[in-house]
């Protein structure tokens, strides 16, 4: 049964190996890099909600804010209904990196894919989720 977490964990090692290498005239952190595909696929636009998500340290997570808001990156935006809340977003200057991540994670999807109907895709699929919500 460990296979299979272990199977995970080197996919997800790969993919994030893979990501870095593609930007790696950026000089980004790990968590730059996270972050950045977090906007990019408007998963979450909170600090705190990718600090949850990608179980990262706030305190990291708002090192990595910070370091991206200098780099030009990003920037913040008060919310308009509630001035306590913070949303993050990409910068012009990010799109060439997000664009390379993009391209990368399409065509590292189509790898990873190869080979599995949609069917199969689907069982597995509803398998994730069910894992996802056993440790939930």
């Amino acid at each position: 049964m460990e296979e299979y977490i272990i199977k995970f964990a080197t996919i997800i090692k790969e993919l994030k190996r893979k990501n870095r290498s593609v930007i790696s005239s950026y000089k980004l952190s790990p968590n730059e890099i996270d972050i950045l595909v977090a906007l990019d696929m408007e998963i979450y636009d909170k600090a705190a909600e990718i600090a949850e998500s990608f179980e990262i340290s706030k305190s990291l997570v708002c090192r990595s804010v910070d370091s991206l808001i200098k780099k030009g990156y990003i920037d913040t935006k008060k919310d308009e209904k509630d001035k306590r809340i913070t949303r993050l977003i990409l910068k012009e200057d990010a799109k060439p990196i997000v664009k390379l991540l993009k391209e990368n994670r399409n065509k590292t999807t189509e790898v990873i894919l190869k080979g599995i109907d949609k069917d199969e895709l689907a069982i597995f699929n509803k398998v994730l989720d069910q894992m996802k919500k056993n440790l939930l």
